[in-house]
């Protein structure tokens, strides 16, 4: 009886030891998901954003936006999130939805982080539907959003 009343005592920490096991696990599988996402997000930016957008995001002047400190300064407003991928290079760039998400997340994260606290993730089919409703005037486009987004702040 004793052993049975001792074993049973110990019952609530072997599940205690078990669950921190099981949750570290969890968080290290957690975080190797975030690094290879991290990954396969940086390697698309190399091989479909960089020979426009440069290495550093700087761009090209006069032609190609710079992405520090620039792509998610508008973040908040729904327009402007989804010019992010309905301009060409985006939504034409040849990866798929679910890979185009994680690549315009990792863009505005990655180049923009201070205005990229509150991202909500973009998610694949979100970048289907924006996807088919190109911008084919991005200048035109950025122009005049940012143009009623700064007028609408003046107003408040």
């Amino acid at each position: 009886m004793h052993s049975k009343v001792h074993r049973e005592g110990h019952r609530p920490l072997v599940l205690l030891a078990i669950l921190v096991v099981c949750a570290s696990g969890a968080a290290a599988g957690a975080e190797a998901d975030e690094k290879e996402t991290y990954r396969l997000a940086h390697l698309d930016y190399m091989l479909h954003c960089q020979g426009c957008h440069m290495t550093d995001g700087s761009g090209v002047e006069g032609t190609v936006p710079p992405l520090p400190g620039e792509v998610g300064k508008f973040i908040a407003s729904p327009e402007w999130r989804d010019y992010l991928v309905q301009v060409p290079g985006a939504s034409q760039a040849l990866i798929d939805d679910e890979a185009l998400a994680r690549l315009m997340t990792w863009i505005v994260r990655r180049f923009d982080p201070e205005n990229a606290k509150d991202l909500k993730p973009y998610e694949p089919a979100e970048v289907g539907r924006l996807r088919s409703q190109p911008v084919t005037n991005p200048t035109e486009v950025r122009r005049r959003i940012i143009e009623e987004i700064q007028g609408s702040a003046a107003e408040e």
